[in-house]
């Protein structure tokens, strides 16, 4: 959690400097081939190779999206598996739906997150690519409990993400149902 919580506050920082771009109902890019179709408005902010969209602040829900993470790198970015650093939550192409699960699960605890569980792994084609979704119910190092859903597939380049995250109270009930069907939405094109 805590390699996410940094990047959501790089990316925080960086979208309060810049005003933070406005995402509008529609179809949304992720870099040059991932697309979502955005089912409300979300301030963005964008790092080189991810963005991170929230409504009412990053942490209180957060839409994370990664349209490539490469061969032999953490599930979410920055850094790249070794023979110095051999274990960890790196991607592989072609683990299975329950490797793919395990692993996104492994990278909330490697960036902090605690009492991770995971339910309802369920296959999903995004456009013609089979790919998974499934839900997390965790905590963050101060206790605060969380939800969240995960879509994942695989494509030439390595592996699309989605991760949306938010509080139990309030903020994950309220956007439960749009955040849902706009994972479903997610096409490599």
């Amino acid at each position: 959690m805590r390699a996410i919580i940094v990047v959501v506050l790089v990316l925080a920082l960086t979208a309060c400097a810049a005003g933070g771009p406005l995402v509008t109902p529609g179809t949304q890019r992720i870099g040059s081939n991932l697309t979502i179709d955005a089912g409300m408005e979300w301030t963005r902010s964008q790092g080189s190779r991810e963005q991170l969209w929230t409504i009412d602040g990053p942490q209180l829900n957060s839409l994370y999206l990664v349209p490539n993470v490469r061969e032999r790198e953490f599930i979410f970015l920055g850094e790249r598996q070794t023979k110095r650093r051999p274990d960890g939550a790196f991607y592989h192409r072609g683990m299975r739906p329950d490797e793919l699960r395990d692993l996104i699960a492994d990278g909330m605890r490697a960036a902090g997150a605690v009492n991770v569980v995971v339910t309802n792994l369920r296959p999903v084609d995004f456009g013609g690519r089979e790919g998974l979704r499934f839900e997390m119910s965790m905590d963050n190092e101060a206790g605060l409990k969380y939800r969240a859903m995960a879509a994942a597939f695989e494509h030439e380049k390595g592996l699309a993400l989605a991760l949306f995250y938010a509080p139990v109270e309030y903020y994950y009930p309220r956007d439960e149902a749009k955040v849902n069907a706009m994972l479903d939405t997610l096409r490599w094109k």
